[in-house]
């Protein structure tokens, strides 16, 4: 670098060094959000209650020369409030990850209250329990805010003609 570019250089520095310390500084100023600000409250959580599969009975019928598998379950509500316009009926049979809404009358039916329990019986497809097989059935209890339990269900598994198979119920 020579002489002149260096002498240019140290001018250049020095007069941005003298801009720079002239230049006025910011006040301190105290924001609206430095304040403290204080709150309580109380917050309530509601949780939807499963309903509860008491019994369940999986088994092949004879009907209008067909074979039919069913699953049976009795349940109940664990609180008062819900009734069985609230509850919500699911099916599948492929396993209980397919677990499908169905509507009343479309493969499911529910009578009751007796003494507070309620009895579905979930009907699968006409020949489904020929040779055997399974099913999983579910209910939820749905509350009036739309909120949606979990879903309480049975595995069904069916004989290979007709009679009763084995159940197993596992409830939320």
């Amino acid at each position: 670098m020579s002489a002149r570019a260096g002498r240019t250089a140290a001018v250049g520095f020095a007069v941005t060094a003298v801009l720079l310390v002239g230049l006025p500084t910011s006040a301190v100023t105290e924001a609206s959000f430095a304040d403290a600000e204080h709150a309580t409250a109380t917050l309530t959580a509601f949780v939807v209650p499963a309903p509860v599969i008491d019994t369940c009975v999986a088994s092949s019928l004879l009907v209008s020369l067909s074979l039919t598998p069913r699953i049976r379950i009795t349940w109940h509500y664990p609180v008062t409030g819900f009734t069985g316009s609230d509850a919500r009926y699911y099916f599948s049979s492929s396993g209980i990850l397919g677990l499908a809404s169905v509507l009343l009358g479309n493969g499911v039916t529910t009578t009751g209250p007796s003494s507070g329990t309620y009895t579905s019986t979930f009907q699968g497809s006409l020949l489904g329990g020929l040779l055997g097989g399974t099913a999983d059935v579910g209910v939820a209890a749905v509350h009036s805010s739309g909120w949606v339990s979990l879903v309480s269900s049975a595995h069904g598994t069916f004989p290979l003609l007709i009679g009763t198979g084995t159940c197993t119920i596992s409830n939320s």
